[in-house]
């Protein structure tokens, strides 16, 4: 069986999509041997997916926001030419039309979400483009429940297209690694977007920053919400090693994950895995996942992330150590083994 996977709206670096995409695949590769998988590249990103197989697109690449209407025969040539069996495509950036099964995946749906508050006639048309791609799949892969439950909602997808498939935590998370910043620290990971709620993150380390000697660590992709100056005590880290971010999670006083939407919860079972104490908003896929491990937080209020950032500080050492074992324990039950036995059912239901 050969995959071909739409990598072209995927920017290079560390980012959910990225970490299922390359975790998954890597598994895939060791369970089924005979089963092999093609990154459709771009340009841009085509030296990230070096180690895979890869089939570069030479056509022009629309933005994510657009989807591949505008590029779908460049596109369907590129599949003719990697001889694939399936297409395994973003649900924001599938082809209308495939001549291959279609399998989509959704690692959250804010892109939707947002349309739907607010709608204009060009939201309109991308929501109802994605309605008509999830109708054309042969399945929908989702990292969470919650995920599940909005397709339904959203996009009136049946519950029996979708296939739940969490994703896995690497082991590095949970082997010591060194310290590479200044302790101590707060660390925050993920992209600078809207939905990470990067503005609430900054006014309440603004109220706690008196309060202590900590610097902030923000690790993630540029995202709408990017800073010109983050200040003398934020240290901003675009892109780092696995082995480093896992030496931040388990390094760091706290995770602080104030996040207005998480379809997949990646870095709250990253910080899990290392044993990293974790505030957090209620939201999204978070609890499902986290349980009462988090010390949750009012996501939409300052104050309140603060006031959790404090609580996580003031935990007696003895029973920090003791959460930390929990957490790690719990997130040990997510393994990319099981997120590729789950994956692959989604090319069994043809």
């Amino acid at each position: 069986m050969r995959i071909g996977i739409n990598a072209l709206s995927l920017e290079p670096g560390y980012c959910g999509e990225t970490v299922y995409l390359r975790n998954v695949f890597t598994r895939i590769r060791e369970l089924q041997p005979e089963t092999r998988a093609i990154f459709i590249t771009s340009e841009q990103n085509h030296g990230f997916f070096e180690g895979f197989d890869r089939a570069p697109f030479n056509g022009p690449v629309p933005p994510p926001q657009i989807g591949l209407p505008v590029a779908e025969r460049d596109f369907a040539r590129t599949l003719e030419t990697a001889e694939v069996d399936f297409l395994l495509s973003p649900i924001q950036t599938a082809p209308a039309k495939c001549r291959v099964p279609l399998v989509l995946y959704a690692m959250d749906l804010q892109f939707i979400v947002e349309p739907l508050a607010k709608p204009r006639w060009r939201d309109k048309a991308i929501v109802k483009r994605v309605m008509q791609t999830c109708e054309s799949a042969v399945a929908i892969l989702a990292p969470s429940e919650f995920i599940r439950r909005q397709l339904l909602e959203l996009l009136d997808v049946p519950l029996d297209k979708v296939i739940v498939a969490p994703l896995g935590v690497s082991e590095v998370f949970a082997q010591p690694q060194a310290c590479w910043v200044q302790k101590p620290f707060l660390l925050h990971v993920g992209a600078t977007r809207t939905s990470r709620n990067i503005e609430g993150l900054l006014r309440a380390f603004d109220l706690f920053e008196n309060r202590t000697p900590h610097s902030l660590v923000m690790v993630g992709l540029p995202g709408d919400c990017e800073v010109d100056d983050w200040g003398p005590r934020i240290m901003r880290i675009q892109q780092c090693p696995e082995h480093a971010l896992a030496g931040l999670y388990q390094h760091c006083d706290a995770l602080v994950c104030a996040s207005f939407y998480e379809g997949a919860g990646v870095t709250v079972l990253e910080g899990m895995r290392a044993g990293a104490q974790i505030v957090a908003g209620r939201v999204g896929a978070i609890p499902e996942f986290a349980g009462n491990a988090p010390i949750y937080c009012n996501a939409q209020n300052a104050g309140t992330i603060a006031a959790a950032i404090q609580r996580a500080l003031e935990i007696e050492p003895d029973k920090r150590e003791r959460r930390a074992m929990y957490m790690t324990h719990a997130a040990s039950e997510f393994t990319w083994d099981k997120c590729a036995w789950k994956t692959l059912q989604a090319f069994r239901t043809r």
